[in-house]
């Protein structure tokens, strides 16, 4: 199965966000899922996802950030996308500033983890790859980010 495209909806996908900071681009990115049906409560997943902050770094160096939350406000496992007009603060790894959000939503159910690690390993394979993070800090358009998944 491949998570990468089953996962990822152009709708959900935010080029150059203006936000200003980690609460700021993850409301952003929840109010998306939300629009897409992804999830139905974004107070309660938001919530969820500062849970998961809160027990480790989800900065992966980079200039990458991949937050998620297991939450029964999450209808269907989603991936929200933001790149950012201006890198902001978050706790990462190498200590850079965060350019690029991959923000996983995932159910919270028995097969919720099994999906949840799957999107999480594909994710990171291709993130860890230089092209693919060229490709998405350079993005002006939904289009081009999904062709840098591809």
């Amino acid at each position: 199965m491949a998570v990468v495209q089953e996962t990822l909806n152009p709708k959900a996908i935010i080029v150059n966000s203006i936000a200003t900071s980690k609460d700021e681009v993850l409301k952003e990115m929840i109010h998306q899922l939300n629009l897409i049906g992804a999830v139905d409560d974004e107070e309660e997943f938001l919530k969820d996802v500062y849970v998961r902050e809160s027990q480790g770094m989800t900065g992966i160096g980079n200039g990458v950030a991949i937050p998620h939350g297991k939450s029964v406000s999450v209808k269907d496992p989603a991936v929200a996308i933001a790149t950012l007009d201006d890198p902001i603060e978050w706790e990462s790894l190498d200590d850079q500033k965060i350019q690029i959000v991959v923000l996983f939503a995932v159910t919270d159910s028995p097969d919720g983890a099994q999906v949840h690690l799957k999107m999480l390993s594909e994710f990171a394979k291709k993130l860890g790859d230089d092209d693919v993070l060229d490709a998405l800090k350079g993005a002006n358009n939904i289009d081009e980010i999904v062709a840098a998944f591809d």
